[in-house]
């Protein structure tokens, strides 16, 4: 079951977070599955594109936030112990610095996003 879905900034991708473990990358212009992220160990419940289109974060209820890189197909960063929750929601701002996240013992967390090496 999917639970939460966003378009790239450029709108060429959709990104959907389910309850298989996995984030689904599809091509909007062929209508086709183009790619699967896994690492989660529980149900992906949110997913948010950056706005660089290089970038998505998503949210778990194995607790965790990651932060993946499109392109790469692997996950660059883990935000752990963040939440006591499963994690509902994630947005990044406007220029890609920050994430918030939301858990579902109600707190919300904003973290800087680690830049690349």
């Amino acid at each position: 079951q999917v639970r939460s879905l966003t378009f790239s900034h450029d709108g060429s991708l959709l990104f959907t977070a389910s309850d298989d473990l996995t984030i689904g990358l599809h091509d909007t212009q062929k209508g086709t599955l183009c790619g699967l992220l896994r690492g989660h160990l529980s149900w992906v419940l949110s997913v948010t594109a950056s706005p660089d289109n290089r970038h998505i974060a998503t949210g778990s209820s194995d607790n965790t936030v990651k932060i993946w890189d499109v392109v790469d197909r692997s996950c660059v960063h883990t935000f752990e112990r963040s939440h006591s929750d499963q994690v509902h929601g994630v947005a990044f701002n406007a220029d890609g610095t920050r994430l918030a996240s939301v858990g579902g013992e109600g707190n919300v967390q904003i973290y800087a996003v680690p830049t690349a090496k």
